[in-house]
Order: structure tokens, then sequence, then C-alpha cells
């Protein structure tokens, strides 16, 4: 696990996705908190899947709830580490853009992670 660079900031972690799923994601992070975070691909070998992160800095939070859902290929998972109410707020704007099951909270001392499984938001399902 590598953890945030502040209080302020969570580290985002995307499994079980291709690269337009994870631009996508990454696309919807980025227009919600504008920060200019860097994406890193991760592969972990051969026929293990890659790993997409990023890290998010929720004080450069917009206006919430104003992220325009996003079409996926699949469902990705995604991890969240950092402190509960920047991690709420990411969890937040990811449920604007995309159906989300949540998969289980992991408190910590100063820090939580949590899982969660996005789909196709469902005003963008298709028909």
């Amino acid at each position: 696990m590598s953890g945030p660079d502040t209080a302020d900031h969570v580290s985002v972690h995307l499994t079980s996705c291709g690269h337009d799923d994870a631009t996508a994601v990454f696309e919807a992070l980025e227009s919600a908190f504008p920060s200019g975070s860097k994406v890193r691909a991760v592969d972990t070998g051969a026929g293990a899947p890659t790993v997409w992160s990023t890290v998010v800095d929720a004080r450069t939070r917009v206006a919430p709830g104003t992220t325009v859902p996003s079409p996926l290929g699949g469902a990705v998972t995604v991890d969240l580490f950092g402190a509960a109410d920047p991690v709420r707020q990411v969890r937040e704007e990811l449920a604007a853009a995309f159906g989300v099951e949540d998969h289980g909270t992991v408190p910590g001392e100063h820090e939580l992670e949590t899982r969660l499984v996005l789909t196709a938001h469902p005003d963008h399902a298709p028909s």
C-alpha cells in the first residue's frame, strides 16, 4: 500500500480494467479534483493485472456532485487510501460518475482503506 502525501491526499489504485476504463475514471476524478496529479500504470508481471494509480488532492475539489457520468466498458475495482473525509469526498465524486458497489472499508489509526467496484452509471447503461 502506498500512503497519501498529506491528510488531504487520497491514493487511488485501479485494477481489473484496461486503459480506456482507467482513463474514464481518472478523467472523472480530474474534473472533480483538478490537481494535475500524474497517473501511473504498473505492470505487475506476465499474466498479472496492471495497477493504475494516482493521488487526488481533496483540497482542489470543485463544486461537489458536478462530475458528469462517464461510460465504462466493464467493472473496475478501486482501492482508496487516505483520511476518512478526503476518502468520502472521492467516493462521492466517483458515485456521481459511475455506479458504485461498496466492498468494504478497513479503518486504520490515521487513515482508512476502502474498496469499491465501479460500473456504468445508470444514466449510461445500455438500453
